[in-house]
């Protein structure tokens, strides 16, 4: 709880110190005193910006200090916009400062009771009322599935947009891929292969050349040659020959005959020849054909557009198998987070019945027997980290129905934010609850009533009110008086005498009137004794 708020240069306050006890605490001063200071300095704890307004006219900086039970923080603001914040003397963030606060102080005025309405506050008010056990290992376990489903999802649609993109920018990859598995592209590629052609080529075309003087000599498979020929010549020429000189020419002849038909082995490499100019041939096409299809002329750049898309092509292969275990994970994750979000909506209706109970109880206590609380609960489409449930809280009298925000009054949505922190979970509610004239639009016995159950409410925990009501400050255990004297806000702890006439003057206007007083020293007895009070109001 908050034992001591320390207030300098903030709106009227040029310097204060006040001190706080557990219970009910009420300020009370006329209008323009410098309440309305002292709840701003207390906002400024919890991080609300744009704190220069707020600094005292003619004053360079302003600072406010509050001390908890074991904490104190400090937030000091200067005129040229900067702040510092600090938390048991050590400077810190302002996010850092304002979460610390935020989880002692809870500021409740006209304005900020529609932002508890909201409805994600009320789903979180829904949610305090849950079994342990749902708001611990249920909830634990659905987050943790959900993230683990969230994330799956992101990384399957991930992977579905890179296979498009890889897709749709070589789209003529495979007919890019098989070129280049025939082509195997590599550095100055294009001129070996057009000289390695140029070679056996002509090689080629030697051995065809060759082969037809051999079969010009030798007369091939179905004639005589030239050989055949000159032997035929001979035979007419061996009668004018020694037998010796007859049978060296057919030596001779015989001898030429089969050196010439051994030249025929030279030919053995023609089919090994025709298809390395038909490999060649077909590798210098993919590869100029690679370089149209790419528009990449240069053959090192070509290098590294090939291996840009083996690298893509690798992965899409594989990618397919990555998105099949993907899509079955996702969804095997995306069932057991629906029915652990299922089993959090069954234990969201029971809790809201238990809560319209408690609420309903509470405002038939505060003089709106005739007005019903209730939840409305509306399945989502789409899960969230927080479960698959929107909230409505709704309120009917009979004549009208709808949401709380619509339908209730000022004073209505006072006594049904009472009511809400009085019929939530102890541990809902913070050390502090400071409330800022929220007995506005109330009075006779609605204020009174609405006056018990803040009493009953500082039972729970430290209520600090700033008020307007006599029979509401009446029932503080503490109460502290604002005064403008001098053009300067003057705060101090009042009692006995100095408190009778503080409720005098806010009964009738002027702290000396006798029947006032005595008015006041009613109250304040009676506030004595909060049971007897209690039971009497009922």
């Amino acid at each position: 709880m908050i034992e001591r708020l320390a207030i300098h240069n903030i709106g009227g306050i040029s310097q204060a110190v006040l001190t706080f006890t557990a219970g009910l605490n009420v300020i009370t001063g006329e209008s323009g005193a410098g309440k309305s200071s002292v709840v701003r300095s207390l906002e400024l704890l919890t991080g609300s910006r744009g704190g220069v307004k707020f600094i005292r006219a003619g004053e360079s900086r302003a600072d406010v200090e509050a001390l908890f039970t074991d904490t104190e923080i400090t937030r000091e603001i200067l005129s040229t916009g900067r702040s510092r914040a600090k938390i048991d003397g050590v400077n810190t963030g302002l996010s850092e400062c304002a979460e610390k606060v935020g989880s002692l102080v809870r500021i409740q005025s006209q304005f900020a009771q529609m932002e508890l309405l909201e409805p994600s506050r009320q789903l979180a008010m829904i949610d305090s009322c849950l079994p342990v056990k749902i708001r611990t290992e249920v909830f634990d376990s659905f987050r943790e599935i959900f993230d683990k489903a969230s994330a799956s999802s992101r990384e399957l649609r991930a992977v579905k947009k890179r296979r498009a993109e890889i897709e749709r920018k070589y789209s003529n990859a495979r007919e890019i891929f098989d070129l280049v598995k025939t082509a195997k592209p590599q550095s100055g590629l294009e001129k070996k292969l057009e000289n390695e052609l140029s070679d056996i080529t002509h090689r080629i075309s030697m051995r065809e050349r060759a082969r037809e003087s051999l079969d010009l000599l030798t007369g091939g498979l179905s004639e005589n040659g030239l050989i055949g020929n000159a032997e035929s010549c001979f035979e007419s020429l061996y009668g004018f020959m020694s037998d010796d000189e007859s049978d060296n020419v057919r030596r001779s002849i015989e001898t030429l005959y089969d050196t010439v038909k051994n030249l025929s082995g030279v030919f053995s490499d023609d089919n090994d020849d025709s298809a390395m100019r038909e490999e060649i041939e077909s590798r210098l096409g993919a590869l100029r054909r690679l370089k149209r299809l790419c528009n990449i002329p240069d053959e090192n750049e070509l290098l590294t557009y090939c291996d840009e898309i083996y690298t893509n092509l690798e992965w899409l292969e594989k990618s397919y198998h990555d998105m099949e275990e993907l899509s079955a994970r996702s969804l095997d994750e995306k069932k057991k987070a629906n029915a652990l979000a299922m089993e959090i909506r069954r234990s969201r209706h029971e809790a809201g019945e238990i809560l319209s109970e408690r609420v309903n109880s509470v405002l038939s206590e505060l003089a709106m027997g005739g007005i019903k609380f209730s939840v409305k609960f509306s399945g989502l489409q789409k899960l969230r980290r927080d479960g698959a449930d929107d909230v409505e809280f709704l309120l009917t009298d009979g004549s009208r129905s709808g949401a709380v925000g619509k339908i209730a009054s000022g004073g209505e949505m006072s006594r049904l934010l009472l009511a809400l922190q009085l019929s939530l979970p102890d541990e809902w509610l913070p050390p502090t609850i400071i409330f800022d004239e929220v007995e506005a639009g109330l009075g006779g016995k609605a204020a009174v009533l609405s006056g018990l159950q803040l009493k009953k409410l500082s039972r729970k925990c430290q209520v600090i009110l700033v008020t307007h009501e006599a029979s509401i400050a009446a029932l503080g255990d503490s109460h502290i008086l604002i005064q403008r004297v001098d053009g300067e806000s003057v705060m101090r702890n009042i009692e006995g005498v100095e408190r009778v006439k503080e409720i005098a003057r806010m009964l009738s206007g002027s702290p000396d009137m006798n029947e006032a007083q005595e008015h006041a020293r009613i109250l304040l007895n009676d506030s004595h004794d909060f049971l007897t009070l209690e039971r009497n109001s009922s």
